[in-house]
């Protein structure tokens, strides 16, 4: 096997790691969610009552893209839509209490994630901390082009 085949293989197995983990977090709320829809949720736990548009300009996403994961939100329950009183067009999106708590659950799975990789990057010195970072965007360019 050559080093590249062990990078991939490495690479591999960390994003089936990461990927089992956030389904982990989903299951436990007992409904299917999408990481999109998850960092919905942690975003309206900190920004609280938002629009459609504000949600979206604030996750760089199509309104679209919003309506689609807010729907989905809606119906488990975890986002309720208020009619904004003087635009009735316009809801105006809040987290309910089980929305919170899987906001936390969440937010939590995001404080792990930070904090392994912060003591596993300790490891290395500062410039092979650069190479690495190095190496990850340069890996990220190729999966943006594919």
């Amino acid at each position: 096997m050559t080093e590249t085949d062990n990078m991939i293989k490495e690479l591999n197995a960390f994003v089936q790691e990461y990927a089992t983990n956030s389904e982990l977090i989903t299951t436990t709320a007992g409904q299917k969610i999408n990481s999109t829809q998850a960092h919905l949720l942690m975003l309206l736990k900190i920004m609280q009552s938002q629009t459609n548009s504000e949600l979206a300009e604030a996750m760089n996403l199509s309104k679209p893209a919003i309506t689609k994961a807010t729907k989905n939100l809606i119906k488990y329950d975890y986002v309720t839509a208020i009619v904004d009183d003087t635009d009735k067009r316009s809801s105006h999106y809040i987290l309910t209490s089980s929305g919170e708590k899987l906001a936390q659950l969440h937010e939590q799975a995001h404080t792990t994630m930070y904090t392994n990789v912060h003591t596993i990057m300790s490891q290395f010195t500062q410039e092979q901390q650069q190479t690495i970072l190095k190496f990850l965007s340069q890996l990220n360019k190729i999966g943006n082009h594919s």
